[in-house]
């Protein structure tokens, strides 16, 4: 029978594993939402009870993105169904 500090460590390395994935694939199709669109200057921040954090590098950047914000979160959506809502910040 397996030690407590055991499970506890593989469930840890589970979760991880995990998340590490869902990150790279979340990454994954924004960039690719992004140049089908034809733009650059946008960087997932972070994601957070399905909230999804954008950095953009300018106001400009932010307009084109937030143009096209339902149909990134509907390509998320359609690959992971967690994103319910995304925040940009300059």
């Amino acid at each position: 029978m397996d030690d407590i500090k055991d499970i506890v460590k593989k469930v840890f390395v589970d979760i991880s594993s995990k998340t590490i994935s869902e990150q790279k694939k979340l990454s994954e199709i924004f960039e690719k939402v992004l140049k089908e669109n034809n733009i650059s200057g946008a960087k997932i921040s972070g994601f957070k009870d399905q909230h999804l954090f954008v950095n953009v590098d300018s106001s400009a950047r932010l307009y084109q993105i937030a143009m096209i914000k339902n149909k990134i979160i509907n390509e998320l959506k359609s690959e992971l169904a967690d994103i319910e809502k995304i925040s940009f910040k300059i």
